[in-house]
């Protein structure tokens, strides 16, 4: 299972150039290379999955990505910079047991310059597991928090449609107070509850902001397979953009007279409703929580559910 923590990966469209060496320079920890974000981060990817590491990705600021990186004792953490449009700066720090190992830093260092002197099968096949068609959906969701009855709670959500309308769970709902919505970009806006369905679990939030960030009820899908893989972009622990992924482990589940599917990922506070879709990046369910006891055994309120909610809504 792959983790990934915050949240898609930027598209720089802006042109000024920084000059920098065709080389890396170092300096300890830090590093520069002549490769954009967006693909160091996917070279990175693949080369830390295939060495058996469980990663998990976080947006910090705009454009900014840090990759931890874990196996038993072993640690990675490497925090991704933008220098410019076509150069990064990497800083990294390896650990055994909490402490440094330059050796394996080396390797790392080693790994990267060797992809940036050329192309290879490596450029070409390093994002392993994580679809680009999931990744696209990352500027979508959102970060909720709320103020209920004297309790700040936090959890997710996700717009889907121009005017900036917000679907998320709504256990957590009843009598709140006030409502902040934190987007992809660190920006924060007052959230204005519209409805909320405690029985379907489902609650549609309006922030009065135009947005080119979406997704589309109509990419979606509601028949799912034993097995499937899925994915999920929510803000577990406050943490924007993580992406999470798990399958499809058990039939649906009639739970209050609604279906639900069972699902093995990893679910963490804050994760309720977070959007999950399958490889092709359609929207098959929203997390609506998990299994008491266990972090890894989820319930899933799928699409169709989500659709009836909104068509009665706006009927």
């Amino acid at each position: 299972m792959i983790r990934i923590r915050p949240n898609k990966p930027l598209i720089l469209v802006f042109f000024v150039l920084i000059s920098v060496p065709l080389f890396a320079k170092s300096e300890g920890s830090l590093k520069l290379y002549p490769v954009p974000v967006t693909e160091l981060e996917e070279v990175l990817l693949g080369w830390l999955t295939r060495s058996g590491f469980e990663v998990f990705r976080t947006s910090l600021k705009i454009g900014q990505v840090q990759l931890n990186a874990v196996k038993a004792r072993k640690k990675w953490e490497i925090l991704l910079k933008p220098r410019s449009p076509l150069a990064t700066e990497v800083r990294a720090r390896y650990t055994v047991d909490e402490q440094p190992n330059e050796h394996q830093l080396q390797k790392l260092w080693s790994y990267i310059s060797g992809y940036t002197k050329g192309p290879s099968v490596e450029k070409w096949d390093a994002y392993e597991g994580i679809p680009t068609a999931v990744l696209s959906r990352i500027e979508s969701v959102v970060c909720i928090k709320a103020r209920v009855k004297g309790q700040d709670i936090q959890f997710s959500g996700f717009i889907v449609n121009q005017e900036g309308l917000i679907i998320c769970t709504g256990h957590n709902l009843k009598g709140v107070q006030h409502i902040t919505v934190i987007l992809y970009d660190g920006r924060e806006l007052k959230g204005h509850l519209i409805r909320m369905d405690p029985r379907r679990d489902l609650a549609l939030i309006d922030i009065n902001l135009k947005s080119t960030a979406f997704i589309s009820l109509a990419e979606s899908r509601n028949l799912l397979g034993m097995g499937e893989r899925l994915y999920s972009i929510g803000c577990p622990i406050n943490l924007r953009g993580t992406v999470v992924s798990g399958v499809i482990s058990g039939p649906p589940r009639l739970v209050n007279d609604l279906t639900l599917w069972q699902v093995s990922m990893q679910i963490h506070p804050g994760s309720s409703g977070s959007p999950v879709f399958d490889a092709q990046g359609n929207l098959v369910a929203i997390i609506k929580g998990r299994y008491r006891g266990t972090d890894s055994v989820g319930f899933l309120i799928p699409f169709e559910t989500i659709i009836e909610f909104v068509t009665e809504t706006y009927l």
